[in-house]
């Protein structure tokens, strides 16, 4: 059972264990009868006086929820089912109530519960694509924030421009033109993030019943954004050279398609780069067609190794692409500002929907990355993020190829955020998650990322925000997990096979 404890609230210590368990006691998580971990073990184990765990203990005996017996141990009353079916009862009957106010039924939601076991203490977690906390500039970022504050501090806390914080913007088109995507101010618009601007681009480009060409498997935020709203998605594989264009142009000749959407440097999830003459050859396909290109190119800055390779609207001659990209990945999550570069017309109409959802991106945050950028500090961070990572990943491929089976198949990528590691087709990495998670380590099994022709055998491993030691322990569990399921399934086959060949004798 694991317990945290923070000694900053003002909550006593007693009472922050009390609640815990009592959550866990409620939400079914301990079950009648279990037994409860002796005070004297807990208490040394969480670093607390016997007497607080005692407190907690007794709290919960007079609610009902525990019993002690005298040389057995604490355990979880049988009262406590009563409790807990209450609570269920309770949940059920405000569900009810707001069933006729709500237009969609519930979902899966498990990908979420996955994610938020990554904050648990002790989980090594390759689930998300998430930044180093190790590298973050927490005092640069309060030196910069200082800065803008007594510079322009009154201006920062009214109402700003949908279109965006203006030297914010003006430092972006020049960086920008420095990678090759020149750009005038009203061909940009500053966003709160990545997510927020696929968002504008399904409200501002898109109708229900729409069709829309994506990787397929891709980015789990951007199909569940489209397919909740009622747009048709064909799927588009991806392959080594990210989305296959023969499949994408079969489809385009066959269907009415409002935009394809690709990320063609360092995919999520599977890691491919899109090669220059694919890149080419893409938007030669849309050209005919007709169709504009949504390009993600989030994670282009995490480049480790190979060629540096120009965005889609580098080489955009038509003004069909419309680019999006943050400074999510790159070191600046919690922040949420990101932009988009596209035709003036484009832009009008993606503001105009802006400023209905939000008005505007919060102005801080953009004014401390306009300073940093200012100042240079911001490509010094990226290349410190860079260095790191690389090091990271490569520390990552180094420990699958020891501790992986031989049946598992890598993608080792270039750059971006994670690995992705294919199966034997009968093996299904959900199911090896369970294990995994016995053991602390927890990943992202890829049927989450696929919206059809769901496969089960593939998994995506993010490393950026784990330590070397916990990279190292991770993939050691890992290893030993994917060894022990592919185990299991052969023997199964095996046992299949046999079986199929007694009784056809």
């Amino acid at each position: 059972m694991v317990l945290t404890l923070d000694s900053g609230l003002d909550k006593p210590l007693y009472a922050q264990i009390r609640d815990q368990i009592r959550e866990r006691i409620l939400s079914g998580a301990l079950k009648v009868g279990d037994r409860l971990e002796p005070s004297r073990e807990l208490a040394k184990r969480l670093g607390v006086h016997r007497t607080t765990i005692g407190n907690a203990y007794a709290d919960l005996e007079a609610e009902g929820l525990i019993v002690g017996t005298v040389g057995r141990g604490t355990f979880v009353s049988p009262l406590a089912a009563h409790l807990q079916a209450r609570k269920a009862h309770s949940r059920r009957a405000n569900n009810l109530f707001w069933e006729g106010f709500l237009t969609e039924g519930p979902r899966d939601d498990s990908l979420a519960r996955l994610l938020s076991s990554a904050f648990e203490p002790g989980v090594i977690s390759f689930a998300m694509t998430r930044s180093s906390e190790e590298l973050s500039p927490v005092d640069l970022v309060r030196r910069v924030t200082d800065a803008v504050w007594r510079r322009e501090g009154a201006k920062l806390l009214q109402y700003g421009s949908t279109d965006g914080y203006a030297p914010l913007k003006q430092f972006l088109q020049s960086r920008l033109g420095r990678d090759g995507i020149f750009t005038e101010e009203c061909e940009s618009l500053i966003t709160s993030g990545c997510q927020q601007s696929l968002d504008l681009v399904r409200r501002s480009l898109l109708s229900p019943g729409d069709t829309v060409a994506c990787e397929n498997p891709t980015y789990t935020g951007l199909w569940n954004l489209l397919q909740s709203t009622g747009i048709r998605m064909i799927a588009v594989p991806v392959g080594a050279e990210g989305l296959d264009l023969d499949y994408l142009e079969a489809a385009l000749e066959r269907n009415k398609v409002k935009l394809i959407l690709c990320c063609p440097t360092f995919h999520n999830p599977t890691g491919h780069t899109m090669p220059l003459a694919a890149r080419k050859r893409l938007l030669e396909i849309a050209r005919r067609a007709q169709v504009p290109v949504v390009e993600d190119d989030i994670y282009g800055a995490l480049r480790y190794r190979g060629r540096e390779l120009p965005p889609l609207k580098v080489l955009d001659t038509s003004g069909m692409v419309i680019y999006v990209n943050s400074f999510s990945k790159v070191g600046f999550p919690g922040l949420r500002v990101g932009w988009m570069v596209a035709a003036p017309r484009v832009i009008e109409c993606l503001r105009w929907t802006k400023q209905s959802a939000d008005l505007h991106t919060n102005l801080l945050a953009q004014a401390v990355l306009e300073e940093l950028g200012r100042r240079g500090w911001l490509d010094q961070l990226i290349r410190r993020t860079r260095k790191a990572y690389a090091q990271k990943l490569g520390l990552l491929l180094e420990c699958i190829r020891r501790c992986f089976p031989p049946e598992a198949r890598v993608v080792e990528p270039e750059g971006g955020m994670s690995v992705w590691v294919e199966l034997p087709e009968d093996v299904d990495a959900a199911e090896l998650l369970t294990r995994a998670r016995d053991r602390g380590v927890i990943f992202a099994p890829g049927r989450y990322f696929y919206f059809q022709d769901v496969r089960h055998n593939a998994l995506r491993l993010c490393f950026t925000s784990l330590t070397n030691e916990q990279i190292e322990q991770g993939a050691a569990v890992l290893g030993e997990v994917l060894k022990e399921g592919i185990q299991q399934v052969r023997r199964t086959d095996r046992k299949r096979r046999a079986a199929a060949g007694v009784a056809l004798v």
